[in-house]
Order: structure tokens, then C-alpha cells, then sequence
């Protein structure tokens, strides 16, 4: 019987499963840990916790959360699986349960299990774990053990977005969630005790894998690409996504205080953008720095064939200049240089570094 972790690259090497939970209370220390470096260092990402039961798909696995504690010189460590609904399902079977994303039909959906696996930020004394799709998970900070779905005390009806960005001025976290079902898009904002102030549907022109976002001290800027979800060919290309160029590229801009109807749409080249570096307010205009994908076919039929392929496109750092006022967006490629995950200081957050 031949497993999916004997051909899928994003089961084997650097991405294999790590199947076990565990703490290391004392590690070796090579040099020295200054004393007054004292805090927790987390990190998460798709972890199966089981062989997959078909086609995998690197955003189908567990979320698994490791931190790293230092505390007066000393290091120690400690991972576990965020225990969803989904997973205790598969723990009481002693096997995968969950078809992935991969699996989709023209006539079935798959279950869905939250898997939490994306992202992890600490807001207002909670600490979340995140995937796109779904509410985020809250865990006790120090054993990681899973609290359960945060749903900002039931004023959060939809999912939540794994990049968050919180305001390193004011506290908040500004965040929007996406669907392929009406209302395709929604804004939020927290204040900075975890309280849900704002939620705000966007009016989008076609329903889109909307990942990331980028903020500035003034403005929300919503990249809309034309990878667009549609129900209709998932027969023809074996998958839910549509890449359609034709359909350019929008940026909705809106001011921090405003709403749906003052979002302002620009047009640029085709592109598709996972995760933005950074933006910031210029002699009227919006800076926006991103990772930019000259095309992008995700989940097609041929991804499905091959799970390392999604289209021979690489991401490239390129900087995306707005005029709202004109209507216009300079394109500006900023290196040649493939990358992805671009950080920058989050204490720099909306603002020129």
C-alpha cells in the first residue's frame, strides 16, 4: 500500500511530521543567555498528526505549537498539538479521519477541521492560534494546553485571518476574515483589552483566497488578486481556485475610521500576494511593500499530480506605490531575488522603517 508521505515533498526532509509531544526543562546552552533576556519564543506550523487518508496539502496538518522559554540565563522547551475537535476525533480512531484540501469535488466538501496551524500572536493576555478559515484557538501560555475556540465573547460570527496586525500605538488588532460565500470579505478591530469594537463587510467585485493585508497609521489596504474561488470548474481544473488574469489586480484602500463605502479601488498588473512586508503614509500616498507572485496556480489539477507545483511562478520583493486621488498604482520590482515571509519590526508597523 503505498503512502502519501512516500511521494509528498511537504512530507518528507525539513517538512516531515514530528510526532511527538514533549518538554525539555534544562537545555544546553552554547555560550551564554544575558539574565535579563526573559520571555517565550513561540512558533507554529501544519503538523499531520496522522498518515493523511489521501492527497496532502501542506495547509491540511496539525497545527502544532513549540515554544522556547528563556528565564535568568537558562533555557527550556516545550511542543504540543492544538487540540481541536477535529483532532480528538482522529486520537479516538487511532487514524486520519479528514479528507484534505486536495480532495475536494465538484459534488462534496470535505469536513472541516479547524487545524490552527498558520500563525500564533499574543493580544490582550490571550494567547491564539490561527489559520485563515476558522476562529482562532485560545492556549494557556505556559503548558500550551488548548482552551478552545475564541469567538471574542460571541461578537465574531465568521473566521479570522492567520496575519493580524496589531497597532504598536494604540494597542489594537485589526484583522478581517474571507469566505467564498457572501459577504466575501469582513474588517475587524479589537481594542487593546481583547474587546471587538468594529466589524465592517466589504463589498468585493469576485470572491477571493484574500491572505494577508497590509496597515498604515492612517489607511487598511485589501489586495484582491484574481485567484478567484469558483465552484463552477472544480471538475475542469481539480481544485477550488481559479487563476484569471484577465481580471487584474485591485487594492482597496480604506481609512482606519472608515467603512465599506469609503473603500477606494485602484487597478494594477495581475499578481497574487500571500504576505506583505510592510506600509506606510507618503506625501499622500500609500507605500506597500510585498512579496508579489507574477501568477499563481493554486490546488489545480496539476498541483493535485504533483504536490510540489503550484505553477513555475516565485515570489519577488516589489513595491506597490497608491495614489487614491488619481486612481493610480506605480509598480515598482524592488530585487530580483526569490523570497517569502518578509518580516519587518512590528514596533515599525504602518510606518517607514
Amino acid at each position: 500500500m503505498n503512502r502519501e508521505s512516500d511521494a509528498n515533498p511537504f512530507l518528507q526532509g525539513n517538512f516531515a511530521p514530528w510526532r511527538v509531544e514533549g518538554d525539555a526543562p534544562d537545555l544546553e546552552v552554547q555560550g551564554e543567555l544575558p539574565h535579563g533576556l526573559n520571555g517565550t519564543f513561540y512558533r507554529n506550523g501544519p503538523n499531520p498528526a496522522f498518515e493523511p487518508a489521501g492527497r496532502y496539502h501542506w495547509f491540511d496538518g496539525d497545527g502544532m505549537i513549540h515554544a522556547v522559554m528563556l528565564r535568568d540565563g537558562r533555557a527550556s522547551y516545550r511542543n504540543r498539538w492544538v487540540r481541536n475537535a477535529g483532532l480528538g476525533e482522529e486520537r479516538a480512531a487511532g487514524r486520519a479521519t479528514f479528507r484534505g484540501l486536495l480532495e475536494m469535488t465538484p459534488t462534496e466538501v470535505p469536513r472541516f477541521k479547524n487545524t490552527a496551524n498558520t500563525n500564533i500572536v499574543w493580544h490582550a493576555g490571550r494567547l491564539l492560534a490561527l489559520m485563515e478559515a476558522a476562529l482562532p484557538t485560545q492556549l494557556v501560555p505556559g503548558t500550551l494546553e488548548t482552551i478552545g475556540e475564541w469567538d471574542f465573547a460571541g461578537r465574531l460570527a465568521g473566521p479570522m485571518t492567520a496575519h493580524p496586525k496589531i497597532d504598536p500605538e494604540t494597542g489594537e488588532m485589526l484583522f478581517f476574515g474571507y469566505s467564498p460565500f457572501p459577504p466575501y470579505l469582513a474588517y475587524h478591530v479589537a481594542d487593546p483589552t481583547g474587546t471587538l469594537r468594529r466589524s465592517e463587510p466589504i463589498d468585493l467585485a469576485w470572491p477571493s483566497m484574500i491572505h494577508d493585508f497590509a496597515v498604515t497609521r492612517d489607511h487598511v489596504v485589501f489586495i484582491l488578486c484574481p485567484l478567484v474561488f469558483s465552484f463552477e470548474r472544480v471538475r475542469e481544473r481539480g481544485g477550488v481556485f481559479s487563476w484569471e488574469p484577465e481580471r487584474g489586480t485591485r487594492l482597496g484602500v480604506m481609512p482606519r475610521d472608515g467603512g465599506n463605502a469609503d473603500v477606494r479601488w485602484v487597478e494594477t498588473d495581475a499578481a497574487y500576494v500571500f504576505h506583505p512586508l510592510n506600509a506606510y503614509d507618503e506625501d499622500g500616498r500609500i507605500v506597500l511593500d510585498v512579496a508579489r507572485y507574477g501568477r499563481l496556480d493554486f490546488m489545480s489539477a496539476k498541483a493535485a499530480r504533483d504536490p510540489g507545483w503550484e505553477g513555475d511562478a516565485v515570489a519577488r520583493l516589489h513595491r506597490w506605490t497608491i495614489d487614491v486621488a488619481a486612481g493610480r498604482v506605480r509598480s515598482t520590482p524592488l530585487d530580483d531575488v526569490s523570497c517569502e515571509f518578509p518580516r519587518a519590526d512590528e514596533r515599525r508597523l504602518g510606518k517607514l522603517a
